[in-house]
């Protein structure tokens, strides 16, 4: 059986020690924190092991995959960076009850909760969080590093760039595409292209912010 070790304590830990609990395909060695571990923690059973400093120490087990547990994008990014340094394997995590047709194309790091549906001919690349719920409807390309909250919804033949956020619950509707680093608002209807990158969108329809 893998082994496992998951990257961060915060809600997203949770998600991702009871999807390992319910694929039953690795067993979970520890957390590590992303500061300052507190002494003697353990969260849903799994101890706390250290500290970001000590994952290189972990680079010599066999048959260790790593997850990432880290909802920022950014902060993601870089801890994926830094597990390929490392030489840690990092696959996607999948949920039981998550729907995905079998003609999607996934790369690696993907975490696919509970009840998510992707569907025929979806691309997925590297890196994504897909929370509970999240529905990825036929021919949507997603980029890497991107982070779609739970209920979100993407309708058919959109594209997703890099690092992108939607927001629990958000729509975007069909043929839409995404610059890198856009933000979607919860609740947010999503009905134009968004070309330029790094903007905060929400509303329904969704307009830009300007801060």
């Amino acid at each position: 059986m893998q082994r496992a070790l998951i990257i961060g304590t915060g809600g997203h830990c949770r998600v991702i020690l009871s999807l390992l609990a319910d694929t039953k395909e690795h067993e979970v060695i520890g957390v590590i924190e992303l500061g300052t571990p507190r002494k003697n923690e353990v969260i849903l059973g799994i101890p706390i092991v250290g500290s970001d400093s000590d994952l290189e120490s972990y680079s010599k087990y066999t048959n260790l995959d790593i997850f990432l547990a880290i909802g920022d994008n950014k902060q993601r990014t870089n801890w994926l960076k830094r597990a390929h340094i490392l030489n840690f394997t990092t696959p996607n995590l999948i949920s039981p009850s998550a729907f995905i047709h079998s003609s999607v194309q996934m790369g690696e790091a993907n975490i696919v909760c509970g009840n998510a549906f992707i569907g025929p001919e979806a691309v997925l690349a590297d890196n994504n969080l897909i929370n509970t719920a999240v529905v990825i409807e036929h021919e949507v390309k997603v980029g890497s590093n991107c982070h779609l909250a739970p209920s979100s919804t993407v309708c058919g033949r959109s594209s997703i760039n890099d690092s992108c956020f939607i927001g629990a619950g958000a729509t975007v509707i069909n043929n839409i595409e995404l610059a890198i680093h856009t933000k979607i608002g919860a609740g947010s209807t999503l009905i134009q292209n968004i070309l330029e990158p790094n903007g905060t969108y929400v509303g329904s329809p969704a307009e830009k912010l300007i801060f």
